[in-house]
């Protein structure tokens, strides 16, 4: 995925555009957002072995950032969700999908003659409702998974002439700190003790428990909006994360690493969304968790 956004990217820049600059904070208290929500249902049955059972599908996502300035100091804030849930008419239902994710990044301009930033980067990722990962229990909050990371890099703002094109990208090194909060969660280190619930040793298991980790981060984020029409609307975002736990060789051994991409193609209110996530953190599982999704619903957008 981060060749296919490797190569996209150069195909845009290559292309010559007009009033191409990077944006710096001006110290004019400037403010933007954008809001996008989403949501699709769907009902369908399903032949069972002795009767035919009926299947209700709802699926919602919500995107929005807020972008100002202070001073010299640039401030952006993402908070990203998804919840899919299925509900039988024979059975209990299942939540699908209920990612929550929140950033906040304030970045300070170093250089004008390289065009690097400095970024500290504060982010949450956690489920929003009751489920399972990797077969045990999840809930809001158990696990969730904190990181700060200072690195340094560059983040590029493009709009054309008109507004209707803009581009973000954003990318870096640094040195992050983890956070893995858990309470009944176990993480995969537990899950070697089967121990008996009447055990008193259980109740140490399921206290509140939070694995402090270390190590280097490279950061790759990708968005390009492209307002074709005055109501077609593309939008293409992509990004990328790798943060080791420990040297420079447990980036390929034991990272949380997140990858995601989602293209969206929307005609006045109604959108075609495709969405790819891959997970994998060995705290929560030895396998990577992937979550692909496409969808035709109900979308709005609001943006300043």
């Amino acid at each position: 995925m981060l060749r296919i956004l490797a190569v996209f990217t150069f195909l845009l820049l290559a292309v010559p555009l007009t009033a191409q600059r990077h944006v710096k904070p001006s110290g004019k208290g400037e403010f933007s957002y954008l809001i996008e929500p989403s949501f699709t249902f769907s009902m369908s049955t399903e032949q069972g072995k002795d009767e035919e059972a009926l299947l209700l599908t709802l699926f919602g996502s919500w995107r929005s950032q807020i972008s100002f300035d202070i001073g010299k100091l640039h401030v952006k804030s993402y908070l990203n969700a998804d919840f899919k849930r299925q509900a039988y008419s024979d059975d209990v239902p299942r939540n699908l999908r209920d990612d929550l994710i929140f950033s906040v990044i304030p970045s300070v301009h170093l250089s004008e003659k390289y065009d690097i930033s400095l970024f500290l980067e504060l982010t949450m990722e956690t489920d929003m409702a009751n489920g399972t990962r990797d077969g045990q229990p999840t809930s809001f909050m158990d696990p969730a998974f904190f990181y700060e990371t200072l690195y340094i890099g560059q983040w590029v703002d493009w709009k054309s002439d008109d507004k209707t094109q803009r581009l973000s990208l954003r990318y870096g090194i640094g040195y992050a700190f983890q956070q893995t909060l858990s309470t009944g969660f176990l993480l995969t280190g537990e899950r070697r003790l089967n121990v008996d619930p009447d055990n008193p040793l259980s109740a140490i298991r399921k206290a509140r428990s939070v694995k402090l980790e270390s190590g280097y981060s490279g950061l790759l984020s990708f968005q390009y909006l492209n307002d074709i029409t005055e109501d077609l609307k593309f939008t293409f975002r992509a990004f990328g994360v790798a943060l080791s736990k420990g040297n420079l060789g447990s980036f390929f051994t034991d990272p949380h690493s997140i990858g995601e991409s989602e293209v969206k193609l929307q005609y006045d209110v109604f959108a075609f969304r495709y969405n790819v996530r891959v997970v994998y953190d060995p705290n929560y599982s030895k396998r990577r968790q992937l979550d692909q999704s496409a969808s035709f619903g109900i979308a709005l957008q609001f943006k300043d």
